[in-house]
């Protein structure tokens, strides 16, 4: 008997063992790349009408003739988009007794609303957080802050912007009329310069990753990094000021001396009375320091 030879046995075994592994040579498909959440997701079914069939927008106009005159010279209109694009096939719509054989977007949830404004927005970018957001969860429509058919094309002004805005968030517009204030009221900033209306990173729709990281977006000076940090500074700036409006110098949450009295025990004079004058007008580098003290650490004074 001749003996078997063992670089062939070697051989035969690897190729039956790569094969029942899935890696033989017979395998030539791969996996198909998973979809994205809004590529998963179709919105054309907000868009269907059952039976109905394109009808052209020449019909439209003859009922709707302010609208159809305003749409196109709207940012819709000028990127040709028709009004069945919007409203759905329209040939059901004539002589229709109630009217709804058409999509009508004040009679719509906001889910099927958004969701014909979604079939052609998913894909841009600053709508990717938009089924995690405030406005979203609180069923906000786009066209209760989007005016499609508005025949302007120019940009809203900050003054229009914020009063949207405030048309809901009556608390904070109430805040942005307080003395110290940011200067939302005056036109010079946005609601949202600091707030993404589409859905933000974080919490209340920020367009920062944190309070911190978005204030130091304008605050850059006390940012850091310094040798001596103060802790509320680095946890949170929203621990000394507030960010809509206040009665306070600085956008304080509470007056100095008080403010600091909260963590920190008063200075006090000979006669054992406390000092109640402004803490930062010794300690004025409060945000933090690089200058130490004599007797080690820091108390924030920018001089030795």
């Amino acid at each position: 008997m001749r003996p078997r030879n063992p670089i062939l046995l070697a051989a035969l075994f690897s190729v039956v063992f790569l094969g029942f592994a899935g890696f033989g040579p017979a395998q030539t498909s791969q996996k198909k790349a998973p979809q994205t959440r809004w590529e998963a997701k179709s919105y054309s079914q907000f868009l269907e009408i059952p039976g109905a069939e394109r009808l052209g927008s020449d019909q439209c106009q003859a009922c709707h003739e302010a609208s159809y005159k305003s749409i196109h010279h709207a940012a819709h209109g000028l990127r040709k988009l028709d009004c069945e694009d919007c409203h759905g096939n329209g040939s059901l719509h004539p002589g229709s007794k109630d009217y709804k054989e058409i999509i009508q977007f004040r009679e719509r949830t906001a889910e099927q609303a958004n969701g014909v404004c979604l079939s052609c927005h998913a894909r841009n970018e600053g709508l990717l957080n938009w089924q995690s957001g405030r406005h979203a969860s609180q069923n906000v429509k786009c066209i209760d802050c989007h005016q499609v058919h508005a025949a302007e094309t120019k940009l809203a002004t900050f003054q229009e912007s914020n009063a949207k805005c405030e048309s809901c968030h009556h608390k904070q517009a109430a805040q942005s009329k307080l003395p110290y204030h940011h200067p939302t009221r005056e036109g010079k900033m946005a609601c949202a310069d600091c707030h993404d209306p589409h859905g933000g990173a974080a919490a209340n729709n920020l367009r920062g990753d944190s309070v911190n990281q978005l204030c130091f977006q304008c605050h850059t000076e006390y940012e850091g990094p310094f040798t001596y940090q103060h802790a509320p500074v680095v946890e949170n700036c929203t621990k000394c000021h507030t960010s809509h409006g206040s009665v306070n110098r600085s956008l304080l949450t509470v007056s100095q001396p008080m403010l600091c009295l909260q963590c920190h025990a008063a200075h006090h004079n000979g006669a054992g009375i406390p000092l109640l004058n402004q803490c930062t007008s010794c300690h004025s580098a409060i945000h933090g320091s690089d200058v130490p003290s004599a007797t080690g650490g820091s108390v924030f004074i920018d001089k030795p």
